[in-house]
């Protein structure tokens, strides 16, 4: 059941690192733990069981889910989430905690793949979402076997897979029933005040009128593959056309040359990478631009917070400073950030900072420049040997190992 093709790539990634296993205690999960542990070796897995702390009992759920793997012989840690302003009940926001904690347990015990238990009713159901929404063919795409990390800059350098993605949830429960495993039901499973669980029960309707899940999972790999080639297209086009020069991208207008959609995918990417954003810009609003760039009259223009300018043959795409500042209008100014010494921080999304001394904070200040401040003192920002992530941001977002 396990797809062996996606653990060995997600190894190969790893460079000899281990193996960080998400393990809820649901029988997916659980499913995946037990299939690891026979296939590898105790020493190249790491499983981490997360407590969202939004509803009593889940530490104690969550400390018996550990001790599913535990009694494999698998070292295991349980992640509590912390609220600082209460529980927040909607899933999007506990879907993000929880992959910011285990991107985070993955640094610390040095893995580089994270790998999750989706299934094809996974598949299917994200799928069906995504429809429901109205979604562009890359959303209906869904998941991939292996993808990075769904977090920007928390996923940075890391990846997750998913080797379960080609099984049904049923024939996970039962291959671990017959190991005589246990797992937890999620009583969330059943609540329809969540959106997934009303199209899973929809799915399952479908299902019996005809529409397998098997279906939806099929078209989801096939347009999986136009995605993957169009990010390939988008790189061969950032890469003979962009020069990453710090916190500016630099865009030869000779060179930036081919069909539109590789361009515009190409252009969302850097966009999000100049702005340091967690989300690249609209689709429709990407494309708008990319026509005016053919234009004789184009000079500049702002999107996703990132400003593009024209300079003779160039195009020079930086963070837009308002955005980074503030506006009257819109969202606050970028919150300083403190750096505790010797310990790299990412600020902005854009940039990695290391103060060699403790009580520095870094801020955007006037134009725009970020600065480092310590009380009355103030030192520019290479005195944090500033690393800027602007590149590794656009690979991180076509999947690029």
């Amino acid at each position: 059941m396990l797809d062996r093709a996606t653990i060995e790539r997600a190894q190969s990634l790893s460079a000899g690192a281990p193996l960080l296993v998400a393990l809820s205690g649901g029988g997916d999960s659980t499913a995946l733990v037990h299939f690891l542990a026979e296939a590898l070796p105790p020493a190249l897995l790491r499983v981490a069981t997360v407590d969202h702390a939004l509803r009593d009992g889940s530490a104690a759920d969550a400390r018996r889910a550990a001790g599913f793997a535990q009694a494999l012989g698998l070292h295991v840690r349980v992640l509590t989430l912390a609220w600082p302003e209460g529980p927040k009940p909607a899933q999007g926001a506990a879907r993000q905690a929880r992959y910011a904690a285990l991107c985070e347990e993955a640094r610390r015990c040095g893995a580089r793949a994270i790998v999750l238990a989706h299934t094809l009713d996974d598949q299917a159901e994200t799928v069906l979402m995504r429809a429901a929404r109205g979604s562009s063919w890359r959303g209906l795409a869904g998941m991939r076997a292996l993808s990075p990390a769904p977090l920007w800059p928390q996923g940075r350098e890391l990846v997750v897979a998913r080797p379960l993605l080609g099984v049904r949830r049923a024939a996970l429960r039962a291959a671990l029933s017959a190991r005589n495993g246990e797992w937890i039901e999620d009583p969330a499973n059943e609540n329809r005040d969540f959106a997934r669980v009303r199209v899973r029960q929809r799915l399952a309707r479908l299902a019996a009128a005809g529409l397998a899940p098997e279906r939806l999972a099929a078209l989801a790999g096939r347009l999986a593959e136009h995605t993957a080639a169009l990010d390939r297209a988008a790189w061969a086009l950032i890469c003979a056309a962009v020069r990453f020069d710090g916190e500016t991208i630099e865009i030869a207008r000779r060179a930036w040359a081919g069909e539109d959609p590789v361009r515009a995918r190409a252009l969302s990417v850097l966009i999000a990478a100049a702005s340091g954003a967690a989300r690249e810009p609209a689709g429709e609003q990407v494309a708008a631009l990319v026509q005016r760039l053919d234009e004789a009259e184009f000079k500049a223009a702002t999107l996703g917070g990132a400003v593009l300018r024209r300079a003779g043959q160039r195009l020079l795409l930086r963070r837009d400073p308002g955005a980074l500042t503030g506006r009257a209008d819109g969202p606050p100014a970028r919150a300083a950030a403190p750096l505790p010494a010797d310990e790299e921080v990412v600020w902005d999304g854009r940039v990695a900072l290391k103060a060699a001394e403790p009580g520095w904070w870094v801020e955007a200040r006037g134009a725009a420049i970020p600065e480092l401040v310590c009380g009355p003192a103030r030192a520019p920002l290479a005195a944090a040997r500033p690393r800027w992530l602007l590149e590794a941001h656009a690979r991180h977002r076509l999947a690029l190992d």
